[in-house]
């Protein structure tokens, strides 16, 4: 608990002296001193040293409940004792043996079973390649050269998906994308009439790629009945329908939001919690589309029809022996069931909170996501509002307009002991009943903080 007359940023940097040195060394020889732009933080991050189960410590001694989790990698938490055994036998063998071993086959036998729609994968090293194998696939497989995608939704940061990731969506240039690349990329908000409206002015559009839990995983939610209407309408005009289950994947369900919804996409992208905590993506799908990577005996065939990959790190022995392990467990649905429970009682207590304090905000999400947005005003926060409220997408991705006061609920929870990734919590198997009470408790106090800040104010 924070006593102390500090603001919220004072308290933030006098906690982390040791962090700010880090930084410093740092920014001197990485872009904003950090490696992936959501680990950019003013006026700097925690630089952590070690985590396990649902928490972690920072190299000034701060004990953390962490939802980041590995960017909602580690559903079963850190140092899981299968993962990390499973890991530890492999590392003398070698973490890399040039050539093929048991392991990726178990690996992809596993992606199988759960996935309903897979018969065959193929193995990256992230989810980016993942979905840029995706979409060179389903070009090669229709022969048309163009993609659709969804205002908002997130599919890595190569050329073809960086468009309308974010607002305003209506910009259609991307910084170091080449304008006729990104030209090839079609984008529209997820509504049923203006996906139907593309596939039928287009017939080159080779496929449609969305984030079955609606764009930011689940922060902005699909229409009812979107997914089955998608699948009818791809089928329909002959494009592919992709799923991105980079974050649903094993998530949702342990096949994915493919099994949850009862909606079989013609290619699956995988990564997160498909390696157990270390790198690995993967796609995944039906014969009739991935026997497009494989050789024949036909030179010439080859040269005009199969889909050339390669990839240094592709199911290494290391991503593979976790990802086995990791797939073992969450095959059982109580690692998934937990969490989501955990996550609806984190959604729920938030909202009665802000709802006691007559504070404008909510916190909403899907599976074992929990989103927060404050100084915008909600309808009725009750449980039933959770998944969908009733806000505009731009609003809903962004988590409001208001990036400050977004920015500092962040450092007032990290003063308190929680860690959020971007506004969010992805919550774990290994979070507990009471990490959840903890959180809700310091959430409030939080509120306070920013209230005498001047930052939040009563509706």
């Amino acid at each position: 608990m924070v006593t102390t007359t500090r603001t919220i940023i004072e308290e933030y940097t006098h906690r982390r002296p040791r962090s700010a040195e880090l930084h410093a060394r740092a920014a001197r020889v990485l872009p904003n001193g950090v490696t992936h732009d959501k680990r950019w933080l003013r006026p700097y991050p925690a630089y952590i040293t070690e985590a396990h189960g649902g928490y972690k410590r920072d190299v000034d001694g701060n004990e953390l409940i962490d939802f980041v989790m590995g960017h909602g990698a580690l559903l079963l938490g850190h140092g899981h004792p299968a993962v990390t055994e499973a890991v530890a036998r492999q590392v003398p063998l070698g973490s890399h043996l040039g050539g093929s071993h048991e392991l990726e086959i178990e690996w992809a036998e596993a992606v199988a079973r759960l996935m309903p729609s897979v018969e065959k994968v193929r193995f990256t090293s992230s989810g980016t390649e993942a979905t840029q194998m995706a979409i060179r696939l389903a070009r090669a497989h229709t022969g048309r050269p163009k993609l659709l995608k969804l205002h908002g939704h997130f599919h890595g940061w190569h050329d073809a998906v960086t468009k309308t990731q974010a607002p305003p969506y209506d910009r259609q240039s991307v910084p170091g994308v080449p304008k006729p690349v990104s030209d090839q990329t079609l984008s529209v908000s997820a509504d049923v009439g203006a996906v139907e409206d593309a596939l039928r002015r287009d017939p080159e559009i080779a496929a449609l790629i969305l984030e079955p839990s609606g764009a930011g995983y689940a922060a902005v939610p699909l229409p009812e009945g979107f997914l089955a209407a998608v699948r009818e309408l791809t089928s329909r005009y002959g494009a592919l329908l992709i799923f991105d289950e980079v974050v649903t994947g094993f998530r949702w369900a342990p096949g994915g939001a493919q099994e949850r919804y009862g909606i079989h996409p013609d290619l699956t992208t995988l990564a997160k919690i498909l390696a157990g905590g270390l790198s690995g993506g993967a796609v995944a799908g039906p014969n009739v589309v991935m026997d497009l990577l494989e050789h024949t005996e036909d030179a010439a065939r080859d040269a005009d029809r199969r889909v050339v990959h390669q990839g240094t790190f592709n199911a290494n022995p290391l991503s593979a022996a976790a990802g086995v392990a990791c797939l073992r467990v969450v095959a059982d649905e109580a690692p998934g069931a937990i969490a989501q429970v955990l996550a609806l009682r984190l959604r729920i207590g938030i909202n009665e909170r802000l709802e006691r304090l007559n504070v404008s905000g909510c916190a909403w999400g899907d599976s074992s996501i929990c989103h927060v947005l404050l100084g915008v005003a909600v309808g009725n926060r009750t449980a039933g509002d959770l998944l969908r409220p009733d806000l505009p997408p731009e609003i809903l991705k962004t988590k409001g307009s208001n990036r400050r006061l977004a920015w500092l609920l962040g450092l007032a929870m990290a003063n308190e002991g929680v860690d959020l990734f971007a506004g969010s919590a992805i919550v774990s198997a290994v979070h507990t009943e009471q990490d959840i009470d903890h959180t809700l408790d310091a959430f409030e106090r939080c509120i306070h903080r920013l209230q005498a800040e001047g930052e939040v104010a009563e509706r």
